[in-house]
């Protein structure tokens, strides 16, 4: 036979049940006796949250199903005030800490804690993890209460640096200043945390089993166990595509993309990447990176890059990038470069500019400049985030010369030999000004138990003021890498923004299944 439910019923001679209810709702149905208990015990945990510190149950008594518990509410208790007992006025302005939230206020517990913890917390990822902070000279009287907030420091802890053990080629300095724990630092608890962390963004190195810590002579160890992940790759894709021709003339022509990538191969962090994709007839890409960060132990670090890309029989482009990054705290940073863009011409329509007289929509371009970038990320894992936001800018100005192409202005027309076609360039301004600015914002919001979904924009302008922007020194966007649904690089654009939503479900630590949308302009 199942047993009858219980009828919790709270009492007081102190304030009346509507009173009651406002300070703390509570459920009256209760399947039994032990959770009729946990429920008063709830309801004071509530009360004393609420400055009625003397709050408790006097006594219970039992009639049939019903359960009477008779509250002692006690008197709410208020700061008279909690001033400073020992703690230095700069470390209490760090904090946030201001004694005037202290007085003639209802004390609030929740309140108290949050400022203790800040200051604990404060002092412990400052180089005093021993740290104690407590309230002294307490005073209760008429409702009121006065303290004095005071700490104790401990001794001064410094970081000794970092030990590894496990068969992995890596270089200390480098694990030092990625993870910023330096020798002689102040030692910080919020860093030994974000350890493991850290670590997994890493994509040639694993935990294999949580950091330590060992304290010596005021100097703090942090022993890593690490075990090499693999991370360099090389993988390439070939494939056949027919001509259009038909017949005898019809003939094949080999397509393929390649993605190599080598990561800390000197153990040094370092990157280097090569990227080569020709997917339309005449059409090729290649690009090639290299990255070294944190020279000589310092925030500091090396980008180099060379890209070439040749537009069928069109236009041949060069570009070079060099770079300069300053490293904050987890990564992100702040980048210095300069760039430099040469554009050529590989053939021209002579029918079209000896019908027309007018030069083509790309012409021989060169483009120097000078730029900076900058990337901030707060995301709960970076390689597979479900929560967080991320922004990157890249903003250039640098100046463009337009070079007069031989094949134009030595080209004849039989009908009008006279006309001399290098005057097509004098309307054009040989030389002027350009700016560049890319940028991309994301937002990830969590979904469920293990889905995430994702707001995106990404944006690009270049802005010539008095000068036309040509075609090849256009934005190509299109296909997988921005704005999907078309055609890969099908579109030539001064200014475009693409606003994408997904919707993830994670199958793993870095492996999602995804829907997505995009929408442009």
């Amino acid at each position: 036979m199942a047993q009858a439910p219980w009828q919790l019923c709270i009492v007081s001679d102190e304030v009346d049940s509507l009173g009651l209810a406002r300070l703390c709702d509570y459920q009256s149905r209760q399947p039994d006796s032990l959770s009729a208990i946990v429920e008063l015990r709830a309801v004071l945990r509530k009360l004393q949250a609420q400055a009625y510190l003397s709050a408790s149950i006097d006594s219970l008594e039992r009639k049939d199903s019903l359960l009477y518990a008779h509250l002692y509410l006690g008197e709410q208790l208020s700061w008279a005030r909690l001033r400073n007992g020992n703690v230095p006025t700069s470390l209490l302005r760090q904090t946030g800490f201001r004694e005037k939230s202290f007085r003639d206020r209802p004390l609030d517990l929740a309140q108290l804690r949050q400022a203790q913890e800040g200051l604990l917390e404060f002092l412990e990822n400052h180089g005093y993890p021993f740290a104690q902070v407590w309230l002294d000279s307490l005073d209760a009287s008429q409702g009121q209460l006065a303290a004095a907030l005071y700490h104790e420091t401990g001794p001064l802890i410094l970081f000794d640096g970092i030990e590894t053990e496990g068969e992995v080629k890596i270089s200390k300095a480098f694990l030092q200043s990625y993870l910023g724990i330096r020798p002689g630092s102040p030692f910080s608890r919020r860093r030994v945390l974000e350890v493991r962390d850290r670590i997994r963004e890493l994509p040639f190195l694993q935990e294999e089993k949580n950091a330590q810590v060992a304290f010596l002579d005021e100097q703090a160890v942090v022993r890593l166990y690490l075990q090499k992940r693999k991370a360099s790759k090389f993988d390439f894709l070939i494939g056949v595509l027919p001509t259009t021709e038909a017949g005898p003339d019809r003939r094949f022509l080999i397509t393929g993309t390649l993605n190599a990538e080598l990561q800390n191969q000197f153990g040094q962090g370092e990157r280097l990447a090569v990227s080569f994709e020709q997917l339309r007839p005449g059409t090729q890409e290649l690009e090639l990176s290299f990255s070294y960060p944190y020279l000589l132990q310092l925030p500091f670090g090396i980008d180099l890059g060379f890209a070439q890309y040749k537009r069928d029989s069109t236009y041949n482009d060069l570009i070079f990038d060099l770079g300069i990054r300053y490293f904050f705290q987890r990564g992100n940073y702040l980048k210095a470069f300069w760039n430099r863009t040469s554009s050529r011409l590989l053939t021209i329509d002579e029918q079209r500019l000896l019908s027309t007289r007018e030069l083509p929509e790309q012409l021989d371009l060169q483009n120097a400049s000078f730029g900076l970038e900058y990337q901030y990320r707060q995301l709960d894992y970076r390689l597979n985030p479900r929560r967080g936001w991320s922004l990157f800018l890249r903003a250039s100005a640098g100046f463009k010369t337009i070079e007069p192409n031989p094949a134009i202005t030595e080209l004849s027309d039989p009908a009008d030999p006279e006309f001399n076609f290098s005057v097509l360039y004098d309307s054009l301004e040989e030389r002027s000004t350009q700016y560049r600015l890319v940028g991309q914002l994301e937002q990830f919001f969590p979904l469920f138990q293990s889905s995430a979904l994702l707001l995106r924009n990404r944006s690009g302008w270049i802005l010539s003021p008095g000068q036309a922007i040509y075609r090849n020194e256009q934005f190509r966007i299109g296909g997988n890498r921005l704005l999907r649904g078309f055609d890969e690089e099908s579109l030539f654009v001064t200014l475009y923004s693409v606003f994408s939503l997904e919707y993830r479900l994670l199958i793993d630590r870095n492996s999602y299944f995804y829907l997505f949308g995009d929408y442009g302009y």
